[in-house]
């Protein structure tokens, strides 16, 4: 069995981070709710596009060091870990921002986080640099799933689940807090601890 996760905002959370900075620069009140997407619109409303662009350089680059883990992912993947079952990491990310002339390396800030965080201790989760994939284009990411023939994919975006060519055999989990989706064939779940229930009791009784 082999499952596979998403890294930015899935794994990685960066909610306070955006918040944080966002304030630190005077985009946004303190009022303002730490949710990317209200964040996003009121930086871009009040402000401009190349503001809202600054900031993701800065959360996925230059302040990498200021994001955390999710809530509830590290006790999932020791839970993965303790059982034997290989998981890997795979993101959709560009080595440089898309935007600007900033030559940050997103996937080598986002490496180092994961090595602060013990993803490569034997005493933490004991995975290689080889078990985290990095992909330019969504529809790569789709073909670096289906090579490694998932069992199951979690991700925070319903876009990638939504793509003709995601891979039939492989059970999809959508980490959302969105409540009122309706999406015929993927499993929506609010966070790690549901998760965790989900999966490990899906393995046992043989689901996946």
């Amino acid at each position: 069995m082999n499952i596979g996760i998403d890294l930015d905002n899935t794994i990685i959370c960066y909610d306070n981070t955006l918040h944080g900075i966002a304030l630190e620069r005077g985009l946004i009140s303190g009022e303002t709710p730490k949710i990317k997407r209200i964040i996003r619109d009121e930086v871009r409303s009040k402000h401009s596009e190349f503001e809202w662009q600054k900031l993701q350089i800065a959360i996925y680059g230059t302040h990498m060091e200021r994001a955390e883990l999710m809530n509830g992912v590290w006790n999932f993947l020791i839970g993965l870990k303790e059982r034997g079952i290989k998981f890997k990491i795979i993101s959709h990310k560009t080595r440089y921002p898309n935007y600007g002339d900033c030559k940050v390396d997103l996937r080598a800030a986002a490496m180092e986080f994961l090595r602060q965080h013990d993803f490569f201790a034997e005493s933490g989760l004991g995975l290689t640099e080889k078990d985290v994939f990095f992909l330019s284009t969504r529809a790569e990411k789709i073909e670096t799933i289906r090579e490694h023939k998932c069992s199951l994919f979690i991700d925070d975006l319903k876009e990638l689940f939504l793509e003709p060519d995601f891979p039939a055999q492989t059970s999809k989990i959508l980490f959302s807090s969105e409540s009122n989706l309706d999406l015929p064939g993927i499993t929506l779940l609010p966070d790690f601890a549901k998760i965790s229930k989900f999966v490990f009791e899906g393995i046992k009784y043989g689901r996946f």
